[in-house]
């Protein structure tokens, strides 16, 4: 059995749902801030997308089938991603976001293609990148750690 369309669908309509609920956010800001509704919009739009991409392909005749190795991959990067929204909590954005995508390339590289200095060049970049997208284009507050 594919199981592209089911998945799709259910991307499809939590997006559509994310979406739906974060429209609802209501804060009052004292400057131009975008609001705390801007990120979860973004990633429902995400989710949209991608649920629409697997609903509109053809299936193929066999199958995927889920290896035990990737299933560990999977499931180290959803631990990672809770130790990101931890880490934002505690100390911040900048440190949190740096070690989380270094984090992330490590385990999407694989063992036969990993550079230590690559993955802290992406860290950098990506790092770099948010902030100056929603911090200096956007004006938006990045989030501060309880601990720094």
């Amino acid at each position: 059995m594919n199981t592209d369309r089911p998945l799709g669908a259910g991307l499809l309509a939590l997006g559509v749902a994310g979406i739906a609920v974060a429209s609802q956010i209501t804060v009052r800001t004292f400057n131009d801030d975008p609001g705390p509704k801007l990120f979860p919009i973004f990633a429902c739009t995400i989710l949209v997308i991608c649920g629409l991409g697997l609903i509109l392909t053809k299936p193929t005749d066999q199958g995927r089938k889920m290896d035990p190795e990737a299933m560990i991959r999977g499931l180290t990067m959803a631990g990672l991603l809770l130790f990101y929204a931890l880490a934002l909590w505690l100390v911040g954005f900048y440190l949190a976001s740096l070690s989380a995508v270094f984090g992330l390339y490590w385990i999407i590289a694989g063992p036969q293609r990993r550079v230590w200095w690559r993955g802290l060049i992406y860290a950098a970049a990506v790092t770099g990148s948010v902030h100056l997208l929603f911090h200096t284009a956007l004006n938006a507050f990045l989030p501060r750690g309880i601990l720094f």
